[in-house]
C-alpha cells in the first residue's frame, strides 16, 4: 500500500473505502423444540457376524 501511495501521490485513506451498516438481529431459538437428553432412551447397537 505504501508503494501505491508513493506512485499515485496520495494517502492510504484515498485508496480505501469503508462502509458501516447495522447488522440484522439474529433469531433466537425458543420454545419446547429442545429435547432433554434425560428423556431420550438409548438404543442398543445390533451387530451381526460377517457371512
Amino acid at each position: 500500500m505504501a508503494a501505491l501511495c508513493d506512485i499515485f501521490d496520495c494517502t492510504p485513506a484515498d485508496l480505501t473505502s469503508t462502509r458501516a451498516e447495522n447488522a440484522a438481529v439474529r433469531r433466537v431459538a425458543t420454545g419446547d423444540a429442545v429435547v432433554r437428553l434425560s428423556a431420550v432412551r438409548r438404543k442398543r447397537a445390533r451387530t451381526w457376524p460377517k457371512g
